[in-house]
């Protein structure tokens, strides 16, 4: 499978965009909408009637989204789910972003020996 560089020093597997978690998905489709908006985590949260903490947690894939609050995002952002959790090779750099900052709280998690 080829590799794209989405980064001087990130580069990425096409692959991995249909081994993507459900959660990863939205938190790459909420990052993506964020951007084309120019919003902050914030900003959504406010718009959904939830804190910014849980907002935070859901694009760093740290929390499940109830199907209610799906709902909601459908219905305040005026998007459809499915394009929220459509993620393209446009998308590698949200992923390789994603992945990177999931990883740093990872090694970070770890006891020292």
């Amino acid at each position: 499978m080829p590799r794209v560089k989405v980064d001087a020093d990130i580069e990425l597997d096409k692959s991995i965009l249909t081994s993507l978690s459900f959660q990863e998905r939205l938190a790459v489709g909420i990052a993506r909408l964020k951007a084309r908006r120019r919003v902050t985590n914030k900003d959504l949260a406010e718009q959904l009637g939830v804190s910014e903490a849980y907002m935070s947690q859901v694009t760093r894939c740290m929390r499940d989204v109830k199907l209610s609050t799906l709902d909601k995002m459908q219905r305040e952002w005026k998007v459809v789910i499915e394009d929220l959790l459509k993620v393209t090779e446009d998308d590698l750099t949200r992923v390789a972003a994603l992945r990177s900052r999931r990883g740093k709280k990872k090694r970070t998690a770890e006891p020292a020996a």
